[in-house]
């Protein structure tokens, strides 16, 4: 990864109709290859406010720092509200479930004007250095792209080698600089400019 400071540079337009996309249900998925049963992957519901909660609440100190950049030992109901009701366009999340418990999420928002969507994921600590932060990333970029967005960026703390080492070994071209204590990520997510990740084990992903 270089340490150069990075611009977006969309090459499609900024201008997405605006259209009520409806629940993708294209976006399912059994995670197998992980665990004796396989785990599921979905976009995220407003119905899935409460088990956001409880997934939140087996969160680490550490863990909810590394995502929040602060203490935030409970989510506000307008947090939780943010979170669980999204457009399916301009702002997606993904979740992996173990039976009917949130394992882990991740999402874009769509940079208003830009083809650039911001990027965040966090993984319950016990379903941590399985995979899954890959897996969430690689699912949620064929996502976006598919709705016209051209880049993702990321903001995460130096101190976060474990959301570094996703994208490091993402298969994007991936610019990234530093700040103090944060660390700026950006990179095109155009299938066509991706190399193969460095690693092919892990997870798998099939639509059912």
């Amino acid at each position: 990864m270089s340490e150069t400071p990075f611009t977006p540079s969309p090459e499609r337009s900024a201008e997405v109709p605006a259209t009520d996309v409806g629940y993708p249900k294209e976006l399912e998925g059994a995670v197998t290859g992980f665990a004796a049963r396989p785990l599921r992957v979905r976009p995220v519901r407003a119905d899935d406010a409460e088990r956001l909660v409880a997934f939140h609440a087996r969160l680490s100190p550490g863990s909810i720092y590394r995502r929040y950049f602060a203490a935030r030992p409970l989510l506000t109901p307008q947090e939780v509200s943010h979170l669980t009701q999204v457009d399916y366009l301009d702002r997606l999340a993904l979740v992996i479930e173990d039976g009917s418990e949130i394992v882990a999420i991740a999402r874009y928002e769509r940079i208003p004007s830009t083809t650039t969507g911001e990027v965040a994921f966090v993984v319950r600590d016990d379903y941590q250095h399985r995979g899954l932060g890959h897996l969430l990333l690689d699912r949620l970029a064929v996502a976006a792209w598919a709705r016209g967005l051209t880049r993702f960026s990321a903001i995460t703390l130096l101190e976060n080698r474990g959301m570094i080492a996703i994208f490091e070994h993402s298969g994007f071209p991936v610019t990234a600089a530093h700040r103090d204590e944060e660390y700026y990520v950006s990179f095109s997510i155009d299938p066509a400019d991706r190399r193969d990740p460095s690693s092919t084990s892990g997870p798998r992903v099939g639509s059912t």
